[in-house]
């Protein structure tokens, strides 16, 4: 019997939308991981609940709201920018407005479903008491969390067992209507002579070609080059550059000081219904030190590629 920490609906206000140097959509799989695994910190601080780890990480949209200002005669957005912080001015003294730098933001509102390990029959009270203190205080993604107190009381914790295709069917039915994240790096090409980045285009683009009907009129046919579903570029990770190594003025001298890119492939919004369990929508850390790998994974796309 496995143990699911449930969070429907969460509402998220200036979520960081930049989810890595290249691409601008929905946020990092390293942001959701990464505030999942500060909640665990935070829960662990409590006497009862040491042995808490929240292993795995499920996430699922119900709508984003990306912050951008298109208008009938430009193709392309632009991104709406708040001027923040304010830039005290050498010449007046006062405050004014930076020099433009572009800040992409979204708003979104995600459900949450977390793989509880280690957490006793008796202390699911204690349990779900703390997240809804500590989560509200978390940022997401950058984003601040939005939550009354009658939506933390719908935090709880749900039983599957993992042999019982019923009890997982009832979790995924929690979180329609919504899309959850998969990966799909399946479908980027693997040669030694492709360029990455061609390859990842490649798998998003869409293809718009001209027609004629039979009174002559052009008509434009839309034509996704890969016929596969929904699918997204997204940042799951980092790649090590340098390895471990001292720099002066670095943050912490405590830690280990790396230089490191991010790491970018597809992913796919899927319908929860679609998935065959909730081992398919899971996304957990994987560290590969020979190789200087630090990403985020999940089981679809290892099923894909079999």
């Amino acid at each position: 019997m496995k143990n699911y920490l449930l969070v429907p609906k969460l509402r998220i206000q200036n979520a960081n939308a930049a989810s890595s140097p290249y691409t601008v959509g929905f946020p990092a799989m390293t942001a959701w991981l990464g505030m999942v695994h500060a909640l665990q910190r935070l829960i662990q601080r409590q006497a009862p609940l040491q042995e808490i780890q929240l292993s795995r990480t499920a996430v699922v949209c119900h709508s984003c709201e990306l912050q951008v200002f298109k208008d009938d005669e430009n193709y392309y957005g632009a991104l709406i920018g708040t001027a923040n912080p304010l830039k005290k001015s050498k010449k007046t003294g006062g405050f004014e407005r930076p020099p433009f730098v572009e800040e992409a933001r979204c708003h979104l509102t995600v459900s949450l479903l977390m793989e509880v390990e280690g957490l006793d029959g008796t202390e699911v009270e204690i349990f779900e008491e703390t997240v809804r203190q500590e989560l509200p205080c978390l940022k997401a993604a950058s984003g601040d969390i939005l939550a009354k107190p009658e939506e933390c009381a719908r935090w709880k914790i749900y039983h599957a067992d993992e042999y019982d295709e019923k009890d997982e069917r009832k979790i995924l039915a929690r979180l329609m209507p919504g899309y959850a994240i998969i990966q799909r790096g399946g479908l980027l090409a693997h040669s030694d002579d492709a360029d990455v980045l061609d390859s990842l285009l490649d798998v998003l683009k869409i293809r718009y070609q001209a027609d004629n009907d039979t009174q002559g009129k052009v008509i434009w046919q839309r034509e996704k080059v890969v016929p596969d579903g929904w699918l997204v570029p997204i940042a799951v990770g980092f790649r090590d550059l340098s390895g471990k190594m001292t720099v002066q003025g670095q943050r912490s001298y405590d830690y280990e000081h790396h230089f490191v890119e991010p790491l970018v492939t597809v992913g796919e919004f899927v319908m929860p219904y679609r998935c065959d369990s909730l081992q398919d929508i899971l996304w957990e850390y994987q560290y590969d030190e020979q190789a200087g790998l630090y990403i985020c994974q999940n089981n679809f796309s290892d099923k894909e590629e079999d």
